[in-house]
């Protein structure tokens, strides 16, 4: 499958195409059915990142406010011919007169399928409060990183889905001073599973599974980028601070990755089944109550298999997709999840997508949006105590469970 470019993406000389013969053609139903505990195709529409603070006094509402940066990002093209989307502090004087980054949900659909009418009529538009391709920061003071260089987050999507899924959190953690890189995981992404080619794998918790290699293909590019003179990147990245963070199968993978001396710590955002670290790393796992596609009683069993010290925040009456923006992707008059709601299950792979895709975006579900700045709190808050950044875990105390208004969470922490 190709990986579509976007005007402004980026290509890394030489790369080319990777082959597809480690993908075997699957239905779509039978992807589904390998995954009953993965993620929903996901995109997003932003809002402001502390809408729902209480009080920016308070240690664990302060870090759901934007940090100090704007936020860049950049696509590029691997090597091995795979897609990432890059994430990065900018200083806030760059964007002056500059417009901010919206992306289209079609650019992520193979190029077979660009004629079907059902998906041209989909809203697709998505806002986000990044800036293409500006230059990235080089003064890394303000991030409190004392390397002076700014800390890297490797983002895994869930299945069916793509890099850009979590647009409100990956544009926050750039804010805050992260460089975030989301490779494209081809085995099991939304053209994967528009086309039938999920890899018959998926699924299968493996510390080799494709999606973890990804991961592990995305940190050795930017290790070459912030080696390459000229480029974007180049002597901007602490790699003595790399943390994961993944959603559902990404969750998984995030969990799996962990177990790479290199990394750090770890959020795992309603993640499937990974294989957890066999040493003492800070971790995290969030999810929602109300998540119908990865059950709470699985991520809880996940949880307890991981080594301490760990966190658990469980967002009260929450679904799936609490984690991305496709709840908010709309054209004014229609969200496209409601669209995906009406749609019968013969209605082609669309149709089959649709129960995924749109859990945890309907009544009596918290609305995705007030769940935002608690969920960026605690990741950001994870990942500065996890990297060091933070002598201690300030910002995930108990607070968190009433921190925001129209939320509600239950906070546990082990070790």
């Amino acid at each position: 499958m190709a990986i579509p470019r976007r005007r402004g993406g980026r290509t890394v000389p030489g790369a080319r195409r990777r082959g597809t013969g480690r993908h075997r053609a699957v239905g779509v139903a039978a992807a589904l059915a390998i995954l009953t505990l993965t993620a929903a195709c996901s995109s997003g529409s932003t809002s402001p990142a502390g809408s729902g603070v209480r009080s920016t006094g308070n240690p664990d509402t302060q870090l759901a406010i934007p940090g100090p940066y704007a936020a860049g990002t950049a696509r590029f093209v691997m090597p091995d011919g795979d897609g990432v989307q890059v994430w990065y502090p900018v200083d806030r004087s760059a964007t002056a007169g500059k417009s901010t980054y919206t992306y289209q949900l079609r650019s992520w659909v193979p190029a077979s399928l660009t004629e079907n009418k059902l998906l041209a009529s989909l809203p697709d538009s998505v806002p986000t409060t990044a800036y293409l391709n500006l230059p990235a920061a080089t003064d890394a003071a303000a991030s409190g990183d004392p390397s002076h260089r700014f800390p890297v987050v490797l983002f895994s999507h869930g299945f069916g889905s793509y890099p850009e899924q979590s647009s409100f959190l990956t544009d926050h953690l750039a804010t805050w001073g992260f460089v975030v890189a989301a490779p494209d995981h081809r085995s099991r992404d939304l053209a994967a599973v528009l086309t039938g080619t999920v890899a018959a794998h998926v699924g299968t918790p493996s510390t080799t599974a494709p999606d973890v290699e990804d991961l592990r293909t995305a940190l050795a590019f930017l290790r070459a980028q912030d080696a390459e003179a000229g480029s974007l990147l180049y002597h901007r990245l602490d790699f003595t601070r790399i943390g994961v963070v993944g959603h559902s199968a990404g969750g998984g993978a995030a969990i799996t990755l962990a177990g790479d001396s290199d990394i750090r710590t770890y959020v795992a955002l309603a993640p499937a089944p990974g294989v957890p670290p066999t040493t003492s790393k800070p971790g995290l796992v969030m999810f929602g109550s109300a998540d119908a596609i990865v059950p709470p009683s699985s991520v809880r069993s996940t949880f307890a298999s991981l080594p301490s010290p760990k966190r658990e925040i469980v967002i009260d009456g929450a679904g799936h997709n609490v984690f991305d923006d496709i709840c908010e992707i709309h054209t004014g008059s229609q969200r496209l999840v409601d669209i995906l709601h009406k749609l019968p299950s013969s209605a082609g792979p669309v149709g089959a997508f649709s129960t995924l895709a749109t859990d945890g975006c309907f009544p009596p579900d918290v609305s995705p949006p007030l769940a935002w700045p608690l969920i960026d709190q605690a990741t950001t808050a994870q990942l500065r105590y996890g990297l060091g950044i933070d002598t201690g875990p300030v910002g995930l105390g108990n607070g968190l469970d009433h921190a925001f208004r129209g939320v509600t969470a239950a906070v546990t922490s082990v070790g």
